[in-house]
């Protein structure tokens, strides 16, 4: 039978520490502490969320899609959800695979995980595309939609394999024009037997 902490009781642990030493350096790091450069920021996890079929499910080019749009999150002290903007490099810096950028962020989007507002390309002027996060509330106060609870396992298998491959071909359809020749090749290729007469 384990034990359980009762903050009132000032008994020792087996390494004769009390809770509130336990407590120390267990619990996220106060706002009062001093911050070198934000690396003391920090993100709650529920355990629901992290047992999910959508969490466990995640390739590992979606899982680390997934922590960097969380670090764009919290490097904006959380206010920014629904705002966040991670370019192509800064995914790959993280870890993602290069080619795979695209088919992780279909996953989690697909997973419920997050949630997109597509950019579009401009003149002169770029539209990124913005990232919400649906576990935490959003920029406009709000809540979460927690759309990973709609994920169920036989979900998550179905993107692995149906819906990834669909994703793929639908993201190579669209907005990709095919190159035309500018001219047909002035010289034609010669024939089998243009080539033994020659020789």
């Amino acid at each position: 039978m384990s034990s359980v902490f009762n903050p009132r009781d000032k008994s020792r642990t087996a390494q004769g520490k009390t809770l509130s030493s336990v407590r120390k350096f267990t619990s996220p790091p106060r706002s009062g502490e001093a911050d070198a450069g934000g690396s003391q920021r920090w993100q709650w996890l529920t355990i629901e969320l992290l047992e999910s079929a959508a969490f466990t499910t995640l390739s590992a080019n979606a899982s680390r899609a997934f922590f960097r749009i969380v670090i764009e999150h919290v490097s904006h002290a959380a206010l920014e959800n629904g705002q966040l903007v991670i370019t192509h490099p800064q995914f790959v810096q993280y870890g993602v695979t290069g080619e795979y950028v695209a088919d992780a962020i279909d996953e989690l989007a697909y997973k419920g995980l997050i949630k997109i507002q597509r950019g579009r390309a401009g003149s002169g002027m770029a539209h990124p595309n913005r990232f919400t996060l649906t576990f935490v509330g959003d920029f406009e106060g709000a809540p979460p939609t927690n759309d990973w609870r709609n994920c169920s396992a036989a979900k998550c298998k179905q993107w692995a394999e149906v819906d990834r491959k669909r994703a793929a071909e639908k993201r190579g359809v669209v907005g990709r024009k095919k190159k035309s020749p500018l001219r047909e090749a002035e010289i034609p290729p010669l024939r089998d037997s243009e080539i033994r007469k020659a020789s």
